[in-house]
């Protein structure tokens, strides 16, 4: 490890030791260009291509292709890309990462080119530009200008299309930096079909956004874990470290951050950047410090804390050029350090056999690997950066190995202490028939619980896969109608229409996760139900007077009609329920059926008492008809399962499929059911089985034995 870190140490200071004419690849002045022949260049059979050169530099000058066309220019460097200004010379003199230029490229295409669009793909320009192509003005990025002030600086991928002609065709660029210490055209840009580089784009887009993703879950997750259990201080730091790995991926890549938050500077986002960076490293050596306390170098952790704080301190007080200057030394005396470190406690851990440290120390490995090839981009040894999200979700992924380990570890623990304690009962009969009764009691006790515990857990994967595939298509739907109102796809007079469907999806998601948890909760035994006695038609009726103001607002007739039984002498129908729920049940049928019932339609509620045979106990079965178009008799089975529509409505309204599942659910709690008949074309019958009995009858004035105080706030499906 000493020896590693030793050459690597040795190897960043001989690169930065190095003058400019040994890394450098420019050309001296020439007057005349190469131009690039692409004519046997195809687009869709050959794949995108980069356009490294040759360029020609105009250093000092920002000139449009008017003033190519009147020869008002001056002589021009020959050039290739990608590249930073200060590896050009001119005249023997390395050129300045501060200035202005403008690159120039002639480019041949074939007729058959000609003929459909292309694409061109931007990635860093150092740090605006704006360009043309075949005379035409496009957008760039950033605002050019010849100093500090009439410059804005702008830094991110950004996708171009145009339609190409037949034989030459010419690019103007106009790149000027006074914001930071790279200048120029630092990375390449791509051209190919415009199908293809679109799509090249979009798959970076959707990689870089699906890793902030799952880095955001990570952040939540342990945060929760945190808050529900404060001595796993380990969780906490974890998930800051998730948290500024998440913001830093957002800056990097295809930079989706500057899209999502327009009016974030480009000097502010590089802040966030190298802030991001210095959280994690603290956050990291914290963590560790957790994991492993017994291999702690107690006097480290504080001094990191205080020259990484310094450091975010300087980045917060200067700008980006002042303070980019000092990466070579910021990577050299801070974070290379806490890194190693970090790697130290994790191999003296593996050397001592700490639970899980051969993994951590793995999962680190590929971490600072990435890390490292990140210092390498920075620094300009190689191309391509941004891997360190990757190793950091690779390092996350040993953690979830080791929390796997950790449960089975814990499960082959409770298998031999069953084991041990079996031998135990064996050696001690005398000892388990004295206690012989309140073992059984006891046992009884954990079978059930076990069982509970099974039945919990097999409800919550349950729904939890059904919640998964339920919220997939109203998130798509967002992302779908987001994405095409960033992008420009929805015109401008379109975007109300669509965030209003976006807002749908968005009552429909919450709606559906209300109704999941109220569902999960049924299933799982976490509502206390309110048993009361209630005296029937009283509360029937007073519950249809209520929702009739709903039906009547549709058009439609909501009647009550009374009873045709004649009870004994001061008797009435009385049952056992739970208002509230009950009310809950109602109010989906009721508002099922005015769903499904056109304008000037009918609902009647009725009910009819099914007593047993010589005796005051019996069922009561409480209707609800409606004059809709009915349901398809092959459908009934299925309309009570969770999530089931029927595939033959033509009705546009929309709903998460559990209404009638919870329904079922509560009935059930009732020692009740739910039933439905139907024809096609009359209307349906949904009806509620109740067990009832005949009690005497009581002056009951309470408000709520007439129909519940709850409101008519019920969602229904």
């Amino acid at each position: 490890m000493k020896k590693f870190a030793a050459c690597l140490l040795i190897g960043l200071m001989v690169w930065c030791s190095m003058p400019p004419s040994v890394w450098a690849t420019g050309l001296e002045l020439n007057t005349q260009a190469d131009q690039r022949d692409l004519r046997q260049w195809q687009p869709r059979e050959d794949g995108i291509v980069s356009l490294n050169g040759p360029w020609e530099l105009y250093w000092n000058q920002l000139l449009t292709p008017g003033d190519f066309a009147a020869g008002s220019h001056a002589d021009a460097l020959t050039v290739s890309i990608p590249a930073q200004w200060k590896s050009y010379t001119m005249n023997g003199q390395a050129l300045s990462n501060e200035g202005y230029a403008t690159y120039r490229m002639k480019f041949t295409l074939s007729s058959e080119v000609a003929g459909q669009p292309l694409g061109l793909y931007f990635n860093n320009v150092a740090t605006a530009y704006r360009f043309w192509i075949n005379g035409e003005l496009k957008q760039g990025n950033g605002t050019v200008g010849t100093d500090k002030k009439s410059m804005v600086p702008r830094n991110y991928p950004k996708v171009f299309f145009f339609q190409p002609r037949s034989g030459d065709n010419e690019m103007v660029i106009q790149v000027s930096n006074f914001s930071q210490r790279t200048g120029g055209i630092w990375e390449g840009i791509d051209l190919g079909d415009a199908e293809e580089i679109a799509s090249l784009h979009r798959n970076r887009v959707m990689v870089w956004t699906f890793l902030t993703g799952c880095l955001l879950l990570m952040t939540v997750f342990s945060l929760f874990l945190y808050i529900f259990r404060k001595q796993e201080q380990a969780a906490l730091w974890f998930g800051l470290i998730c948290l500024a790995i998440c913001t830093r991926s957002s800056l990097l890549g295809e930079s989706f951050v500057y899209v999502l938050f327009p009016g974030l500077s480009w000097e502010w986002g590089v802040k966030l950047e190298y802030l991001s960076e210095i959280v994690t490293i603290l956050s990291l050596a914290a963590f560790v410090n957790k994991q492993y306390p017994q291999e702690v170098i107690p006097r480290l952790f504080p001094l990191f804390v205080c020259a990484l704080g310094m450091f975010g301190a300087f980045v917060l007080a200067t700008p980006a050029k002042v303070y980019t200057l000092y990466m070579v030394p910021y990577i050299l005396v801070l974070l290379l350090p806490a890194f190693l470190y970090v790697m130290y406690i994790y191999i003296r851990a593996a050397l001592r056999l700490r639970s899980g440290s051969r993994t951590n120390m793995l999962g680190f490995l590929v971490f600072f690997a990435t890390v490292v090839h990140e210092i390498l981009y920075y620094t300009g040894i190689v191309s391509f950066g941004g891997l360190v999200s990757f190793g950091l979700l690779f390092f996350l992924l040993t953690q979830l190995l080791n929390l796997s380990l950790l449960f089975t570890r814990a499960i082959a623990q409770s298998e031999m202490l069953s084991i041990q304690l079996s031998k135990v009962i064996e050696s001690q009969e005398e000892t388990i028939r004295q206690r012989t009764s309140s073992l059984q009691e006891l046992n009884v006790r954990l079978k059930q619980g076990n069982e509970e515990l099974s039945r919990i857990e097999l409800v919550r994967s349950t729904l939890l896969a059904e919640v998964y595939h339920d919220l997939s298509t109203p998130i798509t739907a967002i992302k779908g109608f987001s994405k095409a109102m960033k992008t420009a796809v929805i015109a401008k007079e379109d975007a109300p229409r669509y965030a209003g469907r976006i807002y749908e999806r968005s009552l429909m998601l919450e709606k559906l996760i209300d109704n999941v948890i109220e569902l999960s909760q049924l299933k799982t035994g976490e509502i206390q139900f309110q048993f009361t006695q209630v005296p029937l038609l009283p509360f029937l009726r007073q519950l249809s007077y209520r929702y009739a103001e709903e039906a009547e607002s549709q058009k439609i007739a909501l009647l009550w009609e009374e009873p045709q039984w004649v009870l004994p002498p001061s008797k009435e129908l009385r049952v056992t329920l739970d208002r509230f729920r009950f009310e809950r049940v109602f109010a989906n049928l009721i508002s099922n059926a005015v769903k499904y019932t056109p304008a000037e339609g009918t609902i009647k509620i009725w009910a009819e008492f099914r007593p047993n045979d010589h005796s005051d106990t019996g069922h009561v079965v409480i209707h609800v008809t409606d004059s809709g178009a009915g349901i398809p008799e092959s459908e009934l089975p299925h309309i009570f399962n969770r999530h089931y529509r029927i595939p033959s409505t033509e009705t546009t309204k929309t709903g998460s499929g559990l209404g009638l599942a919870i329904c079922t659910e509560i009935m059930a709690r009732h020692q009740g059911e739910i039933s439905v008949t139907s024809t096609m074309g009359a209307g349906s019958d949904f009806f509620l089985t109740l067990p009832a009995q005949l009690g005497n009858f009581t002056a009951d004035t309470d408000p709520i034995n007439e129909g519940g105080a709850h409101g008519n706030d019920h969602s229904a499906d």
